[in-house]
This record gives structure tokens, C-alpha cells and sequence, in this order.
């Protein structure tokens, strides 16, 4: 195909795959959607109707081991299962495989024209290098991975999962503008990805300069090439580094925020996010953090489906996430006017703001 095509053809790039690849990701799709969210059905059902869901729901080991085995004894339940665990496991190596066997074509649309600064090198947390969401070989595992996400995985799964085709990062947008102030002007993004919560951010705030952050190299190498796309070069800049070790300067921030970030990494990493943050933030500046719901405001049926999925999903620490005060580590690192609160009634994410005392 010819770079005058490439220019010209208002497909999203995840729909320029072969054939092949269309064909094996929309299976995938199909068993999300339509036999496994089925079954889900009928085992949420047979749950509710078997009387064991607590109606405290702060203490999840509690409540797995009630509803565990009413579960593990339908065979809805084994299936749904079996049939989830292979389709995470198979979707990101048919997107790679899609992505080689026109490499040279979608390296022209992944790989960005600036260079992204690298300030981690080879000093990451162990945490990181967990493999997420069963990606084999982690965030870096090919070279583009970014892109095969973002274009391929998202397009033709998490659309149809939970957009129906349409904006499935509205949501984010939503979470940018719950922060206090109606405008800032030096924003930081932690764990960055591709720029789906960066790209959010530019829009709600049009006045201000933003840094994105990210571990992996594929992934905001390609949120450079998508602000590259969106003609924002020179207000939003990406730099490859750890949320907890920026190698930003004291208080050049007055929004340091995140989308889904804290329940990748265990507590005690979590508090040190919220330190790198207080360090980065002016006086006066905000914390704006947006993730997983707290089981104790979930209904039974919801907290025990959130953390049987994460531990089936590759999901390591999204029950800490889920079980921490997040506000109080936000109180122990200083910060005040600490506020938690749910976007959606009962669902995700759960946002927490606070701000950095005048004078700290």
C-alpha cells in the first residue's frame, strides 16, 4: 500500500489488518460477547439466588470462600472461565502475529518522528516486569506493542466489549475534568500508556503543557507518535520513566495525575507515587488520581467478580488496590482536603483528589 494511500484512508489503523488477523481477533471478540457474557449471566444469577453473598463486603476472603463453591460446582461457571483465561491469553500474541505479517507497512504508522526521552534506563521497579492482563513478555514484549494494543487489541475487543464502537476512553475524559480547578498549566500523567488519559487531559485543559510518563518503552513511543498525529508536539511530551521515580524537577507541577495506574503495583509503591507526587506539585497544587473501586462500596455480586477477574486476569495487586486506604497514605505523605469518591455510582474508576498545603 502506498504511503499516499496510508494518508488517505480514514480507517483507524487497527482496521487495516489482514484478513487473517480480522478474522482471529473478531472470534476472540465473539466469545467475549456473546458466549461468555452469557454464562456470566446465568452464574451471576445462580450466585444471587443461592443466598451466600454478605452484605459486608469488606471482608473478600470471607466472601470468596462463600461464593467460590457455589460457583466452582456449575459448569456455566468452568466454562466461562476456561473460555476467558484463553481469549487473554491468545489476543495479544494474534495481534502481534497480525502486526509481522505487515510489519514494514504498520511501522509507518506506529513509529514516531521525535525521539521520547528514556530516564529509567535499566533501573525499574520488580514489580514491572510482571506480564499484565496475560500479555506475553509484559508492556515490551515486541518492540511495537503500543500500537498492537492501542490499534488492534483495543479496536477490536474493548470497543465492542464496552463502546459498542464508540468512544470507549470517555470515561477518562469525564475523570479530567473532576479536578478542582477549571484550568491548570503544567500537568503530569503518570503510567502514561499510549496517551488515551494524556490526549484526555489536552483537551480539558487547552492552556497547559503536560508530561506523560510510562515504564514502557513500545507504549509511549507510540503515545508520541498519536500526539505527533494529533498536531500537539511542543504541549505534550513523553519521557520513559517510573511513576515513583519521575527525574522531574520540585514543584514544577500544579496537576499531577493518573487513570488507572495505582492497582499495577503494590502499597508500598503506591505511598511512594504519592510522595513523588507531593514533591513534583507547586503549593496549592492538586493530586487527581482515578482507579479501581473499593470493594467496601461494591455489591457482593460486584466485589466478588472484580477480584475473582483479577486473579484470573493477571491481576496481581488490584485487591490490595481494592482493600488500601488510599486517602490515608494520601494524609501521610501530607496532603490535605483529601477527598475519595466514585465516578460512576458503584463502579470504576474511584477518583482521589487532594491538595498540597500553601507553604509545603
Amino acid at each position: 500500500m502506498s504511503t499516499e494511500t496510508v494518508q488517505s484512508d480514514t480507517r483507524a489503523p487497527g482496521q487495516l489488518i489482514d484478513q487473517r488477523g480480522r478474522a482471529e481477533l473478531e472470534f476472540v471478540v465473539a466469545l467475549r460477547t456473546g458466549m461468555t457474557s452469557a454464562l456470566r449471566s446465568q452464574v451471576r444469577r445462580r450466585i444471587e439466588e443461592s443466598g451466600v453473598l454478605p452484605q459486608d463486603t469488606t471482608d473478600i476472603v470471607a466472601l470468596r470462600a462463600a461464593v467460590d463453591p457455589v460457583v466452582e460446582a456449575t459448569a456455566a461457571h468452568r466454562f466461562q472461565a476456561a473460555t476467558l483465561r484463553w481469549s487473554r491469553e491468545i489476543q495479544t500474541p494474534r495481534g502481534v502475529e497480525a502486526f509481522d505479517r505487515r510489519r514494514e507497512f504498520f511501522e509507518s504508522l506506529a513509529t514516531p518522528a521525535g525521539q521520547v526521552v528514556d530516564v529509567a534506563g535499566d533501573d525499574v521497579p520488580r514489580y514491572w516486569t510482571y506480564e499484565f492482563h496475560a500479555t506475553e513478555g509484559g508492556w515490551d514484549g515486541h518492540d511495537h506493542m503500543g500500537f498492537v494494543h492501542h490499534e488492534m487489541v483495543y479496536h477490536y475487543l474493548l470497543t465492542k466489549i464496552y463502546g459498542g464502537g464508540g468512544d470507549i476512553f470517555a470515561l477518562r475524559r469525564k475523570f479530567a475534568d473532576k479536578a478542582p480547578k477549571e484550568s491548570y498549566s503544567s500537568i503530569v500523567d503518570l503510567g502514561c500508556g499510549t496517551g488515551q488519559y494524556t490526549l484526555k487531559l489536552a483537551e480539558a485543559y487547552p492552556e497547559a503543557t503536560i508530561v506523560g510518563l510510562d515504564l514502557s518503552a513500545s507504549e509511549v513511543n507510540y503515545a508520541q507518535r498519536r500526539t505527533e498525529d494529533a498536531d500537539l508536539t511542543g504541549r505534550v511530551e513523553f519521557r520513559r520513566a517510573a511513576a515513583e521515580k519521575t527525574g522531574l524537577p520540585d514543584g514544577s507541577a500544579d496537576l499531577v495525575t493518573s487513570y488507572i495506574l495505582l492497582h499495577e503495583m503494590p502499597p508500598h509503591a503506591i505511598k511512594a507515587v504519592f510522595a513523588e507526587a507531593f514533591r513534583l506539585l507547586e503549593p496549592g497544587g492538586h493530586v487527581h488520581f482515578g482507579d479501581v473501586g473499593a470493594y467496601e462500596t461494591r455489591s457482593g455480586y460486584d466485589a466478588w467478580n472484580d477480584d475473582w477477574d483479577a486473579e484470573h486476569g493477571n491481576e496481581p495487586w488490584w485487591r490490595l488496590a481494592a482493600t488500601t486506604d488510599i486517602a490515608e497514605i494520601a494524609r501521610e505523605v501530607g496532603f490535605v482536603d483529601v477527598e475519595r469518591y466514585e465516578l460512576l455510582p458503584g463502579g470504576h474508576p474511584m477518583g482521589t483528589t487532594a491538595r498540597k498545603p500553601e507553604g509545603a
